[in-house]
Order: C-alpha cells, then structure tokens, then sequence
C-alpha cells in the first residue's frame, strides 16, 4: 500500500525561524534536485515543504534528516499529507 499524499513532497518541522530557504535548499539539494521549497514562517512553528523532482530523492531526505539537527534543533522530516 502506497502511503497517502504526494511521495515527492517532504514536511519539514522543527526548525527555527533563523532557518530560511537558502539553508534548507542547500540541505535537502544534497539529496536530489529541488523542485520546489515553500517555508511558512512563524516564528516558533516555522516548518516547510520541500519537493523533489523524484521520489527516490525525497525518500533518501527523509531517512537521513527526519531527527538530524540543524541550528541546535531537532527536524521532524515526513511525508507531506
């Protein structure tokens, strides 16, 4: 069974609003191309979308980041809904 949503899409929490997109394009690009990185900035409940151009990318994201840190904080990487 495949899970819900967009595979390509990642969720990204956790972060705080010192982080802006050129950081986190430069984290998730070593992972595969970037297709596109959406930020929601507010303040404390910072979080992102970030999609790959391929789902093997956006797998590969989220296994290596989904609890790595980043300015001192925990990322919460998942499959966007």
């Amino acid at each position: 069974m495949r899970p819900r949503g967009n595979t390509r899409t990642l969720y990204v929490g956790g972060f705080g609003s010192s982080v802006g997109v050129p950081a986190l394009r430069a984290l998730f690009a070593r992972f595969g191309e970037v297709e596109d990185l959406r930020l929601v900035d507010r303040g404390e409940a910072s979080f992102a979308y970030v999609t790959f151009t391929a789902e093997s990318h956006a797998c590969a994201a989220r296994q290596q980041l989904d609890g790595a840190r980043l300015a001192g904080r925990v990322l919460r990487v998942e499959l966007a809904q």
